[in-house]
């Protein structure tokens, strides 16, 4: 089984100021009167701020709109690959409010029978997704876990096929004792008999609102595909969570630990979505800072932003292969020669953006530092982990 990335171990309530009036001007002063000026420029402003809103397109359920326009993106004070701050400008855009969740994950593998293609190992945080794989298998081969004592198929497709499904439901049993803790017992049980089991109800209920993690970026893209919506570009997910005044963390520019799940323990995990109302983003995103790290659509390049230098629109990020496909091997490299950059390249990595509930715990400073909107981290996109998961966007008429 693969580790947690050690590299994840590492995001403004903005100032509102009125604008001031000029030293010994009074309110009113200098202006002319109602009758010929002050009314008809009143109305002006009311009918424009009625027309901005009224061309705001209306997001669908579980979505917010992000207005078209320029903002802030990176940071001159972050590491390397944050530099320099730059302006981008950005069509509108819905994202979704809170990260996708284990409910909304399970009804996409059901839907499309995908539970043979699911590469990561999302069943480890899912009751739901445990009792259906057992019960998958249990009608494949007519058996419990258990009781299974395959005998090797002779032809080469069956077999493998043998492999793949004794490895996922076994992996499947041993999810679901871990996850039911003290009555583990009951994951040897038949399938429909542990459904029923009350216990195994309150875990699936506990667990339906809680962000989906073990998702490789390809199970991301997956599901965001069959919801009609895609990962966000890891511009749109920054903009998402600063709005345009450059804020370092989505509800301002001091950290607040109480407005994010952040700087636990590492077996703290994550909490149910939109849990920390007070920690959204001025478009009313949720969980942007903590809680779970977050896929992005875009390959990572650590000088990528070196290129925007001046400003860009819609930037997509350095050129990679589509689908998180990974370039193949150059049998003329020099591995040795080139130790420093093997896997380093910038169509090997996928972003993820958000911070977690544990970047940085118990180091000074590291949780604050971590959870900034401008913060970068990657990842290969066949990795998955505990600590990410992801949300979806979707473009605005």
């Amino acid at each position: 089984m693969k580790n947690c990335n050690p590299y994840k171990i590492f995001r403004c309530i903005a100032l509102k100021v009125e604008p001031a009036r000029p030293a010994g001007r009074r309110l009113g002063e200098g202006r002319r009167s109602r009758s010929t000026f002050g009314a008809p420029l009143l109305l002006a402003l009311l009918l424009a701020t009625a027309g901005a809103h009224a061309a705001d397109p209306v997001p669908p359920a579980g979505m917010v709109c992000v207005p078209a326009g320029e903002f802030l993106m990176g940071s001159d004070e972050g590491n390397y690959d944050e530099r320099p701050a730059h302006r981008v400008r950005l069509p509108a855009f819905f994202i979704d409010r809170t990260e996708v969740t284990i409910e909304a994950f399970n009804a996409y593998v059901r839907a499309t029978d995908r539970y043979d293609v699911v590469v990561g190992p999302w069943f480890r945080v899912s009751t739901a997704a445990c009792v259906e794989l057992l019960a998958r298998y249990e009608q494949r081969y007519g058996v419990i876990f258990a009781a299974f004592k395959p005998v090797q198929p002779v032809d080469k497709a069956a077999a493998e096929r043998l492999t793949l499904d004794t490895l996922h439901w076994k992996a499947a049993v041993a999810a679901l004792r871990v996850l039911l803790g003290p009555d583990k017992a009951l994951a040897d049980r038949p399938a429909a008999e542990v459904a029923a089991a009350p216990v195994v109800q309150a875990h699936i209920v506990a667990e339906a609102q809680l962000p989906v993690t073990f998702v490789t970026w390809q199970d991301a893209a997956a599901y965001a595909q069959w919801a009609g919506k895609r990962l966000p570009t890891e511009a749109e997910w920054e903009k998402a969570a600063r709005g345009t005044d450059g804020r370092i963390y989505p509800w301002g520019e001091a950290w607040d630990g109480t407005r994010a799940r952040a700087g636990l323990d590492v077996d703290a995990g994550p909490t149910a979505v939109g849990s920390f109302p007070l920690g959204a983003s001025p478009y009313g995103c949720l969980d942007l800072a903590g809680n779970v790290w977050e896929w992005c659509e875009d390959w990572y390049g650590e000088a990528y932003y070196q290129d925007c230098v001046g400003g860009v629109t819609d930037p997509r990020g350095p050129a990679g292969l589509p689908d998180g496909e990974l370039p193949a091997p150059d049998p003329t490299a020099n591995h040795l020669r080139d130790a420093a950059r093997q896997g380093r390249e910038s169509d090997t990595r996928k972003v993820v953006r958000g911070g977690c509930w544990a970047a940085g715990a118990g180091m000074l400073g590291q949780t604050e530092f971590n959870n900034r909107c401008s913060r970068r981290l990657w990842s290969n996109p066949g990795y998955w982990s505990e600590d990410t998961g992801f949300r979806c966007v979707r473009k605005a008429p």
